[in-house]
């Protein structure tokens, strides 16, 4: 028997609602299926990031030890840098080393003894290596003055003056080459504008020292003589972050280098280290020749304070006996 149009459509309509229902379920299985391979793509990238960043911090803090060690080695290529210039003159004494002439050659010092390692400017950069030192008390404006090796720090920077002295076999041997670096910087711009810097006394080891002071006492007497010259192991020549400039005599006071100093010499990391007027504080006559290399922040900040380095750290410089 023939089926109906009617019945023909009704089983068509059965068919294609079968047919679009496993479409359709086909369809949700399979988006479904795309959800979660989405989302399991997903927490998966997300875990591999994490993970990155974990092995990437750990680096960071295996290449900040890394790197700290770095410094470390390079502060102490700092501490054992020698400088330029040999031992000089000192205010009317005899020529130990020679004047060395602008932009001329600086012939070397004494052979650097052991224990005559400095740092760069005679300012300990690592505070690690100032608390290793023996704790010797608290200045008055409240920094720490350490002793490393029987070497005077405080805040970390080194000093030498009638109160603290350095031991005798304290010998860097000449000026840190850093301070001769600034010093050529200096001595350039002053170039530039026709005036002429060179170094007249350098580094001086503690028996030169002894030696000029001696002969000075022996001059003047030892109350006159402590007034300009210092005694074996107090002074900062010893050191090698100082120089004397040109003529070591009271007349430069009144060149136009020395007032060119006066306005610029913080500029290239050095202060005038025995002011005027501050003699009673430093324990020494004025010396507009005299140079003390800080490194350029600390001698900006001792310059603008107008206090002489004594007053700035807070501390005397007085002869115990």
């Amino acid at each position: 028997m023939a089926k109906s149009r009617a019945e023909w459509n009704m089983e068509n309509r059965e068919t294609w609602e079968q047919t679009r229902r496993k479409k359709l379920l086909r369809t949700s299985v399979l988006t479904a299926v795309v959800l979660i391979i989405t989302v399991a793509a997903v927490i998966t990238a997300a875990a591999v990031v994490r993970g990155r960043k974990s092995e990437n911090a750990s680096g960071n803090r295996f290449a900040s030890g890394n790197n700290a060690g770095t410094l470390s080695q390079e502060g102490g290529k700092q501490e054992n840098a020698a400088s330029q210039t040999g031992e000089g003159t000192e205010a009317g004494g005899e020529a130990a080393g020679g004047a060395i002439p602008a932009g001329g050659a600086v012939s070397a010092g004494e052979a650097v003894q052991s224990g005559g390692a400095i740092p760069a400017g005679g300012v300990v950069q690592s505070g690690g290596a100032v608390s290793a030192g023996e704790a010797a008390g608290v200045s008055a404006r409240g920094y720490e003055i350490r002793l490393i090796d029987g070497i005077a720090y405080v805040d970390g920077i080194l000093i030498a003056n009638k109160t603290y002295s350095l031991p005798s076999d304290y010998n860097p041997g000449k000026i840190d080459d850093t301070v001769m670096e600034a010093f050529y910087e200096m001595q350039s711009a002053a170039a530039a504008e026709g005036l002429n810097l060179y170094i007249s006394s350098g580094f001086r080891s503690y028996s030169t020292q002894s030696r000029l002071y001696n002969s000075y006492v022996e001059r003047d007497g030892q109350e006159e003589a402590d007034t300009y010259s210092a005694r074996a192991g107090y002074s900062e020549h010893q050191t090698g972050l100082c120089f004397d400039l040109n003529t070591i005599d009271e007349t430069f006071a009144y060149t136009p280098e020395s007032r060119w100093l006066e306005k610029h010499a913080w500029e290239y990391g050095f202060i005038i280290r025995y002011p005027k007027g501050k003699e009673s504080i430093t324990g020494y006559m004025y010396e507009p020749w005299h140079l003390r290399y800080l490194g350029g922040e600390l001698a900006e900040r001792v310059y603008n304070s107008g206090l002489c380095l004594e007053e700035y750290l807070g501390i005397t410089s007085v002869y115990s006996d």
